[in-house]
């Protein structure tokens, strides 16, 4: 088969094939040979295993990701819908000097909003940030790259502590981003995404994961100092 590599990541290499007649992105977790050949392969199957599973979980609860066509655990790939001319959210914000549009603001809360759903139903998506979203076809939003997705089981509540932190988390990598693409817009553009994203887990949930992010970013500072 025809390869063309598109990408290669800290923890997998992405690559174009022709499969049974499509052009499709096979996502392939390479070994890593500092660590024990068992661990190794334990690592790589289990996270191969756990992305196809949010992955199709994300489109059931309908988000829009790619469509998973083939999953091979023994050789660590998925194979996956190419999302040909997709534009990298990140790259609308790093090019919009002079303010943002009303797209890019709706575009940052359907993120929100979306990663709302995840959460609500359990899944911690790893790494939220503009570069994993996608714009398709000049209107549609994808979620993509679950490679550190996490499904937890069970819907978010008040009283479960260690999940909101955890989904905390995953907010704060979004905080981080935004604030490392545009320092000067980074609180507006998290103030938006927090609307989308209240709008599926309500009020009284997002402030408390919000008041967790907070907690988090003032102990980073201090340990920092």
């Amino acid at each position: 088969m025809n390869r063309k590599i598109i990408a290669i990541g800290a923890e997998a290499v992405l690559y174009l094939e022709d499969w049974l007649g499509l052009t499709v992105l096979v996502k392939e977790r390479l070994p890593k040979g500092y660590r024990r050949v068992e661990f190794d392969n334990y690592i790589r199957r289990s996270r191969t295993i756990n992305e196809t599973r949010a992955m199709i979980r994300a489109r059931e609860l309908g988000i829009h990701v790619p469509r998973i066509y083939d999953v091979d655990p023994v050789n660590m790939r998925i194979r996956m819908e190419y999302l040909n001319g997709g534009v990298p959210l990140v790259r609308l914000l790093m090019s919009s000097s002079n303010g943002f549009n009303a797209a890019i603001i709706s575009y940052i809360r359907t993120m929100g909003s979306y990663i709302g759903v995840l959460h609500r139903n359990g899944i911690v998506h790893g790494d939220p940030t503009p570069a994993n979203v996608l714009i398709v076809g000049g209107d549609k939003l994808y979620i993509i790259d679950f490679g550190l997705s996490e499904t937890l089981g069970r819907a978010p509540t008040i009283q479960d502590v260690r999940m909101l932190y955890k989904l905390a988390l995953d907010l704060n990598v979004t905080l981080r981003s935004l604030e490392a693409l545009r320092k000067d817009q980074s609180h507006f553009l998290f103030a938006e995404f927090l609307s989308g994203y209240e709008s599926v887990l309500g009020f009284e949930l997002t402030g408390r994961v919000k008041a967790i992010v907070n907690k988090v970013r003032k102990m980073v500072r201090y340990s920092v100092r």
